[in-house]
């Protein structure tokens, strides 16, 4: 295998934080109104203050990882990278928690909180695979 067949993990890396960026706004703007319907139409719910409370700090550890990660990779310091990865994991957990254990779950949350989920999964593979040495590509000047 040459060296044309590789794949600029950077690149990669920063189209789908770009996506993930752009979508992630969409995603906070459908769960607030989602969860503002909520409490307005299920007058019964139990844990809607914690709900709301996971859905606000998944918008901020999302909102600082991509502004981390994406500075990370612009300027190749690696240290932000693997901080945006670490900002990952509770990010994961915020989301898989509006997508099961919320006190109501409706379809469209399951749908948009899977997206949400599968572009965190590729990033941290990426944003994994621009750590390695062996995936840079190399400079010829």
């Amino acid at each position: 295998m040459t060296d044309n067949c590789r794949i600029n993990t950077s690149l990669t890396f920063e189209v789908l934080l770009y996506l993930n960026s752009y979508y992630f706004g969409l995603f906070a703007v459908c769960e607030i109104g989602i969860n503002v319907a909520k409490y307005l139409n299920f007058p019964e719910l139990h844990h809607f203050n914690t709900d709301f409370g996971v859905l606000m700090a998944v918008c901020g550890v999302e909102i600082l990882r991509i502004i981390l990660a994406r500075r990370g990779n612009l300027t190749e310091k690696k240290w932000l990278i693997v901080v945006a990865i670490l900002l990952t994991i509770p990010s994961v957990v915020g989301v898989i928690y509006l997508m099961i254990l919320q006190s109501e779950v409706l379809r469209f949350e399951y749908i948009i909180c899977s997206i949400q989920l599968g572009l965190c999964v590729i990033e941290i593979i990426t944003g994994v695979l621009c750590l390695f040495p062996c995936c840079k590509v190399p400079d010829y000047y």
